[in-house]
């Protein structure tokens, strides 16, 4: 998908295409944001697979069942606590953001996410949809995704990089024992 659309020929859109390029915005976030999910879910599930395998290896005859230097218990302990962090950075990142806080003043003014819809009656809608300007709401919306699409985004980083530090520790670890 583009998001790219040509100005007019005297150097600004109409109020229709920038509705019409306001959507395909709001098109982008929400597909990138549950392209982010998608990558949460996934780090969440390698994570937990993870914490699961090294505690495992703590078993009798296991590779970490008999670390004999503090470093080795100290970097085992570190590299379940990342883990964990990681798992937890996951979870926080597919949480779904309601902003409750804040919709049930602004959904007088909006109309475009659900949150705010709940608190509409349908004949209001109508008026407020044939009447008010789209543009200034689609905005507004187009904003409070980016800044939940960029928070999950930098969330599965952090995970995916914790989670990369204990893979690491927990190799040096094997590769010692």
């Amino acid at each position: 998908m583009t998001l790219i659309d040509e100005p007019s020929e005297d150097g600004g859109r109409t109020e229709a295409d920038a509705v019409d390029f306001g959507w395909k915005i709001h098109s982008a976030l929400a597909d990138w944001t549950g392209k982010v999910d998608a990558k949460a879910s996934f780090a969440l599930a390698a994570e937990s697979a993870g914490l699961i395998a090294t505690i495992n290896l703590t078993a009798q005859g296991r590779a970490f069942s008999s670390l004999r230097h503090l470093w080795q218990v100290v970097g085992l302990w570190l590299a379940i606590g990342l883990l964990l962090f990681a798992a937890i950075l996951a979870i926080v990142a597919v949480t779904p953001r309601l902003r409750r806080g804040r919709i049930d003043a602004e959904a007088a003014t909006n109309f475009i996410y659900f949150g705010h819809l709940r608190h509409w009656q349908p004949d209001d809608l109508t008026q407020a949809l044939l009447r008010r300007a789209l543009l200034p709401t689609l905005a507004t919306q187009c904003v409070n995704m980016s800044g939940i699409a960029w928070r999950k985004h930098r969330l599965v980083q952090s995970s995916l990089t914790l989670a990369a530090i204990a893979a690491g520790v927990l190799l040096a670890l094997i590769a010692t024992a």
